[in-house]
């Protein structure tokens, strides 16, 4: 089973799915708005007008309203035609209320929504300013700890993985090649062994050599060595356990493809197909997600039998 390698990397995973009664279930991937990427592009621009006239209010309170309301838009925009897979932009959209006061600089919504606007400023920083929007998120952030706490500890984090802002060329972060590492979604038990994992990956012997090289003029390679069908049978007298089968096959494939980078985020262009994916950096971890990213339909009704969120991740070299 043939399967381009950037194809592989936007998650369109063709995956052999049987009942019991060898019936097929045929998996296939969320149906999605269809959305130009002008639509997201003209979204993006329109928020970061949006963000830069509402970090830049002057205290005026007759003011504040039609910039909060123009900020809320764009937040809307970008959800509407980019998409939010971790839910950031509808969370910042939550901290703006009806837009009708100004926010408390005292509270928890405001601390986040300052984060959300320096986070903002960072990624769309030039090399020449990138120091100082970053030392900025960092106040932010560590604002945002005292005032709402950090149960999780996933603020301090992200401070970490900041350093000392001295990085002045975003792009030397992504230079190289790297090994994908984890196919993360909800447990499942895919070798049958009575364990259940988060990480695919450690459920099968396959995909073990798939890596991404970028190059620093903005071109590079997708690399596949390996592709797996699965099967599975409904365990007997269970209705929702399942017995899977893998099998997995050799298989070179080589894609081409160009990248940009806007601070933590990687867009990758496939050459051949002109297909978009959005990438998160994190110090030596890239990973990209796809709500219900994998999706098995039963061929008679079509009820969702198994849905599953992945996120890829991959480790740099």
């Amino acid at each position: 089973m043939k399967k381009p390698a950037i194809q592989f990397l936007m998650l369109f995973l063709s995956m052999s799915l049987f009942t019991c009664d060898n019936e097929p279930l045929e998996p296939s991937l969320l149906p999605q708005e269809e959305t130009s990427n002008l639509d997201c592009l003209t979204a993006t621009q329109a928020y970061i007008t949006a963000i830069t006239n509402f970090g830049s209010w002057d205290g005026n309170e007759a003011t504040y309203p039609p910039l909060c309301a123009d900020y809320a838009a764009s937040l809307q925009g970008l959800i509407d035609n980019c998409g939010d897979p971790t839910g950031s932009y509808q969370a910042l959209l939550g901290t703006l209320g009806d837009c009708s006061e100004p926010l408390d600089p005292d509270t928890c919504e405001s601390a986040i929504a300052n984060s959300g606007i320096a986070e903002a400023n960072l990624n769309n920083a030039t090399s020449d300013l990138y120091t100082q929007f970053c030392n900025g998120y960092v106040l932010a952030l560590q604002e945002q700890i005292e005032i709402c706490g950090d149960a999780d500890g996933s603020i301090q984090s992200t401070i970490d993985g900041l350093g000392d802002c001295s990085e002045t060329v975003p792009n030397a972060d992504i230079v190289g090649t790297w090994l994908l590492t984890a196919w993360n979604g909800e447990a499942i038990d895919l070798n049958n062994d009575g364990t259940e994992n988060t990480n695919f990956l450690n459920e099968m012997d396959c995909y073990t050599n798939e890596t991404l090289i970028f190059n620093s003029d903005n071109t590079g390679t997708a690399m596949s060595t390996s592709f797996a069908t699965f099967t599975f049978e409904i365990e007997t007298g269970t209705t929702n356990s399942y017995v899977y089968t893998i099998e997995c096959e050799d298989e070179i494939e080589n894609s081409d493809f160009t990248w940009t980078q806007n601070g933590n985020t990687i867009t990758i262009t496939d050459t051949a197909s002109s297909d978009v994916s959005e990438w998160t950096i994190n110090g030596n971890d890239l990973s990209t997600d796809i709500p219900s990213g994998f999706i098995a339909f039963d061929s008679d009704d079509f009820s969702v039998v198994v849905t599953q969120d992945l996120t890829f991740v991959y480790e740099k070299q």
